[in-house]
């Protein structure tokens, strides 16, 4: 099946460019964030609405429509943002980045698993290099700083046509300044950490350059981006529990494996594989 390419000028009806008045920095901007990503396949073409249900469900229509890889659908705000076992993803409008790339890699399908593993380090990197911050990543789709969720990932995988695609939905909290009292111990933002506000349009267009990169080792290359991923691990070494396997399991987190699994020791010495899990959570 041939997508529509993104040099196409063709955008659907509910499409429109808007620009968000922010306290606290500049809107979202359509046109410089694709100008800097000029040349690359992520960014190719992007689009930003001023409030959508979710950006991954826009990108689940969009691909079933021949959409191509790379479009980029970002949002202000967003009315039914969710995250793994559709929880709840909080966030105001117009100060964070809630964002969803259409991917249609060229890697073997059985290795588009690893994409989650690649955003999670893609932000870490972005992250660092925005800021003064040292992200940590929370098996397998959180990226936490100074032990609080500041961004999320929610990858779903569709098909049409025969032909497979997949919806990355990325959430990260940029100037939100404030979260619900039920939050409060768990979430922080850029903006709390670094005490200042962030423009997001150099975050999103870092964060898209390394997902550029990182992408293109999902089949060659991927054993680098575990090294990586191993430095930044958040639960390696703690103590968890998880539901997995149809079981309550208990152990301690000693590494991360080479297809990006967490490596489980149980009392009695087993080591269990997670492939993902209902819920994995510190003992204590």
């Amino acid at each position: 099946m041939q997508g529509r390419g993104c040099e196409l000028a063709f955008l659907p009806p509910l499409f429109r460019e808007v620009r968000v008045p922010s306290l606290f920095s500049p809107p979202l901007d359509s046109h410089r964030i694709s100008s800097a990503l000029a040349g690359q396949g992520l960014g190719c073409e992007v689009h930003v609405h001023e409030d959508l249900a979710s950006t991954n469900d826009l990108a689940r229509e969009l691909g079933m429509a021949g959409y191509t890889h790379g479009l980029v659908i970002l949002t202000e705000s967003q009315s039914a943002g969710r995250g793994r076992r559709e929880n709840i993803w909080h966030a105001p409008s117009g100060r964070d980045v809630l964002m969803t790339v259409l991917l249609r890699p060229t890697a073997k399908l059985e290795h588009w698993p690893r994409l989650t593993t690649v955003a999670a380090l893609a932000l870490c990197q972005t992250i660092e290099a925005t800021t003064t911050l040292k992200p940590m990543i929370k098996w397998p789709n959180d990226v936490y700083v100074r032990d609080k969720k500041i961004a999320g990932i929610l990858a779903e995988t569709f098909t049409a046509s025969g032909e497979a695609f997949m919806a990355l939905g990325i959430g990260l909290n940029v100037n939100t300044d404030s979260f619900p009292p039920e939050l409060r111990s768990s979430a922080t933002s850029l903006l709390l950490e670094e005490k200042r506000p962030l423009d997001r349009n150099p975050i999103v267009i870092a964060l898209l350059k390394q997902l550029e990169q990182l992408t293109q080792k999902l089949d060659a290359g991927f054993e680098s981006i575990i090294r990586d991923v191993r430095e930044r691990s958040w639960l390696i070494g703690k103590r968890v529990t998880a539901q997995a396997h149809h079981q309550a399991i208990e152990g301690l987190a000693v590494d991360v494996d080479g297809e990006g699994r967490l490596i489980v020791r149980k009392d009695d010495d087993t080591l269990l594989m997670l492939n993902s899990a209902e819920q994995v959570r510190l003992v204590g």
